[in-house]
């Protein structure tokens, strides 16, 4: 009596749920007894209650047969540890999908049944690639000293999903094992950026350094140095306009090499330097003086103190200057696309002393500033609409953002957290002309430049401006439609929210062959300390509240450094090694023996979600839509204003 009593609330808040989180512009819509059920036990599991989201579904099937039951009640024994009895329901569904065999795959491992694991994850994967499967495939190969398998599966991983981390480390130890040193250190020098106190990949990391030996990395330098010497810096015409744009290109920096396409002037306003065009040059800075040497032959040429000015003397009479040329320069620290670079940068160099370290600016007009960030923001091959679109997006993003850093001395880092920049070097045709053609339009909502945020990929469902920085955004699913300013907003209940992170649902942004659109990941009890530096049995997470389109805006998390709420998109997203979004659903997976085995996650997209969605405002050009309508969908109630 007392477990009917408990049911029967149970539904009840269901019910009530489903009252107060369904309304749409078409009314109601009555749930059946089988819905229900499904939204009460997936109220539960969400908070990792898996007994009580059993015991629901138990006591549903004595009512029912709906295999949606079914299905779920063979996942929750997956993940509450009950393997034997997961086979058996998974055993009796009539249809299986991807997901039934990657949980069967799970299953199977965690009964020591290996050639069933891999049988059932390599189904998995045949039905619809998946980051779950491939890594569970790469780790059982490599846990096996089948190296080349292993191999396999983590470069077939990485090429799907380059933002998963920690298969950069494994695929180094495999080529490491296999003796292919070179593709190893490549590999293992991405998982040291990405884990930089992770002594395990240190250490192996160093062991293939000296296998590969000192020759190696000096035959890697000169031709590093030989490939600068074949650089040619051609002129530009200068496009110098108000307002001028400070980027902050080097933070942190004790040294850097640079060299200018013609004469230039080094200045700190008192001593003047005169450089030679085409000839490298190396500031060092220390004891809070800048020193400037030749960079071969290490010649010095003077002592500067103070903010340094370093610009072109070519003729300008005819709007001609020339870049200067950078090296080493460090962008995307601790993500997927991190390297060190060489980079060319129109406009002008200014160097700050900061503390003990110096920042280099580049002084530039915003349009060429913008010239060097579409390109690092969207492929220059997508349709032209969808560059000026990204264009328009960025220049009011500008225009909204000057000064962002001013406490730093500049007004823009040339990273992700103002937008990604470039240079000269990554400038295209197409790009440039998206520019040009859209020369001083900007997005305007009451009365100034909005926040025009944008992202990679939406997951099909847009928010609303969580940020708080204006109101122009609209929350709504975004599905293709043949008009596209009539919304259907639709808040989906628990079961529907469980079953869009691992649907594909027609969207704008879902035809990519990637892993943008839908994303997992697996961690399990060796990863977890590579990662986190304690074990997956001392780590509690608790779900505390989410915001539009299924996003986390804070999750409680308890380990062996105590209790921490982590609130807002990017602060979620970077703990737990830097998910694609904060719009996931978490499981635990529990062994047989009833200890933690696994960290699973199912997210959607890739970014926070809000403003412009990239992917889909690609689909949206080739389906013969104007930028000004691409424009007019993301940011609907703003206006489009020319010469800003």
């Amino acid at each position: 009596m007392a477990r009917l009593i408990l049911f029967i609330f149970l539904i009840f808040t269901s019910l009530a749920h489903s009252f107060l989180s369904e309304a749409s512009d078409v009314g109601m819509r009555k749930k059946s007894k089988v819905e229900e059920w499904l939204d009460v036990a997936t109220i539960f599991k969400e908070n990792m209650e898996y007994k009580k989201a059993k015991a629901v579904l138990e006591s549903a099937l004595e009512e029912s047969t709906d295999e949606r039951l079914v299905r779920m009640l063979a996942r929750l024994y997956c993940l509450d540890g009950n393997s034997k009895k997961g086979l058996r329901v998974f055993g009796s569904l009539t249809n299986k999908g991807w997901q039934d065999f990657l949980y069967m795959g799970l299953i199977y491992e965690d009964l020591g049944e290996i050639n069933s694991a891999i049988e059932n994850f390599a189904k998995s994967v045949e039905s619809q690639k998946n980051t779950i499967a491939l890594y569970r495939l790469g780790k059982i190969f490599y846990q096996r000293g089948e190296y080349k398998n292993a191999k396999r599966y983590f470069s077939e991983l990485i090429s799907f999903d380059p933002s998963y981390r920690l298969p950069h480390y494994y695929l180094g130890q495999c080529l490491s094992r296999l003796g292919h040193f070179t593709e190893s250190h490549r590999y293992l020098s991405k998982a040291a950026h990405f884990y930089p106190q992770q002594e395990k990949i240190e250490k192996q990391l160093a062991f293939v350094k000296a296998k590969l030996g000192e020759n190696f990395f000096a035959q890697k330098t000169k031709k590093v140095e030989e490939e600068r010497k074949r650089v040619k810096l051609a002129a530009y015409k200068s496009q110098l306009q108000k307002p001028v744009a400070r980027v902050g290109i080097g933070k942190g920096l004790k040294k850097f090499t640079f060299r200018c396409g013609s004469p230039f002037v080094f200045t700190d306003g008192k001593k003047v330097f005169r450089g030679d065009a085409n000839k490298s040059y190396t500031v060092n800075f220390k004891d809070t003086k800048f020193s400037l040497s030749d960079y071969t032959k290490k010649r010095r040429y003077g002592i500067f103190q103070g903010t340094i000015t370093i610009f072109s003397q070519s003729k300008e009479s005819d709007g001609q200057k020339y870049p200067f040329y950078v090296f080493d320069v460090t962008y995307g620290q601790g993500r997927f696309w991190h390297k060190k670079i060489d980079r060319a940068y129109r406009g002008d160099l200014e160097i700050m002393p900061n503390a003990n370290r110096m920042t280099l600016v580049n002084v530039i007009g915003i349009e060429e500033y913008l010239f060097g960030v579409l390109p690092a923001e969207i492929l220059s091959s997508s349709p032209f609409a969808a560059l000026k679109a990204q264009a328009l997006a960025a220049r009011t993003i500008a225009y909204r953002g000057i000064g962002r850093h001013r406490k730093e001395g500049f007004d823009f880092c040339a990273d992700v957290h103002c937008q990604v920049y470039q240079g000269m070097s990554t400038e295209t045709s197409t790009t440039t002309k998206a520019v040009k053609e859209t020369a001083g339009e900007v997005l305007i909502f009451n009365e100034r430049p909005v926040e025009a945020f944008y992202h990679s990929n939406c997951g099909g469902c847009l928010r609303s401006d969580s940020f708080a920085e204006n109101s122009c955004f609209l929350n709504k699913f975004d599905a293709m439609r043949s008009r596209l300013n009539k919304h259907n907003p639709y808040t989906y209940s628990p079961y529907e929210e469980e079953v869009w992170f691992s649907a594909k649902p027609k969207a704008f942004c879902s035809s990519g062959i990637r892993s943008n659109f839908r994303w997992q990941r697996v961690y399990d009890q060796e990863d977890f300390v590579i990662i986190f530096g304690f074990k997956l049995e001392d780590f509690r997470v608790l779900p505390l509240k989410k915001g539009d389109c299924f996003h986390y805006d804070s999750v409680e998390v308890n380990t062996p450094q105590g209790k921490s709420t982590l609130k807002g998109d990017y602060k979620i997203r970077e703990y737990f090694d830097r998910l694609r979004s904060s719009a996931f659903k978490m499981e635990v997976k529990f062994s047989s023996k009833r200890k933690p085995q696994l960290l699973l996650f199912w997210g959607a997209g890739f970014g926070h979600g809000i403003g412009l969605c990239q992917e889909g405002a690609v689909q949206m050009a080739r389906d013969g839509h104007s930028y000004e309508e691409i424009l007019k969908h993301y940011y609907p109630q703003a206006e489009l204003k020319k010469g800003f």
